[in-house]
């Protein structure tokens, strides 16, 4: 896959002008519409359609800041290992993790709505003092510390999967 960045003509920075994105992104998808290739070989019909699936696996990758930040690294410290197979050796957030999941499990049990609200609530300000953390050690090429940061992030996403399936549970959706 192209660098996402270059795909779009963007500096490589965590902070994104999520606008200039998305006109840049409509730019090339009209540019790579099949009308426009309507009369042209089957060969040039499929590599629009793949360079438009490229278009599509990049903007994926920008809009959402976790694979944004591990495309960073990646590109800065050629690390390419498995994102499964890494082991969090930050004892101190693996104790908060749990303790996240025993408080979502006893909220989901009690069906407490306004324990769930708080609960989101401090997750959401956890998380931005992560996605602030990660900006920075990203702009001061502290790649270990952003891969360390990163891996809370992607924690904190798959956390905010389990929260909007108690949510859904509770409020009967």
């Amino acid at each position: 896959m192209a660098n996402p960045f270059e795909l779009f003509d963007l500096p490589v920075d965590f902070h994104l002008d999520n606008d200039l994105l998305t006109s840049r992104y409509l730019a090339l998808q009209k540019s790579l519409h099949p009308d426009n290739f309507a009369h042209s070989s089957p060969q040039e019909q499929r590599l629009a359609m793949q360079k438009s699936a490229e278009v599509n696996d990049a903007l994926q990758i920008l809009k959402d800041p976790v694979s944004r930040a591990d495309y960073i690294i990646r590109l800065n410290t050629a690390d390419v290992r498995d994102i499964e197979q890494k082991s969090n050796r930050d004892m101190e957030f693996l104790m908060q993790q749990l303790q996240w999941r025993e408080r979502l499990e006893e909220i989901e049990q009690a069906q407490d709505w306004d324990a769930l609200t708080n609960f989101v609530r401090n997750i959401e300000s956890v998380q931005r003092e992560n996605l602030t953390e990660i900006s920075t050690a990203l702009s001061e090429q502290n790649w270990q510390q952003a891969e360390q940061i990163n891996d809370r992030l992607r924690f904190m996403k798959k956390l905010n999967t389990e929260i909007e399936r108690v949510e859904e549970q509770i409020s009967g959706f």
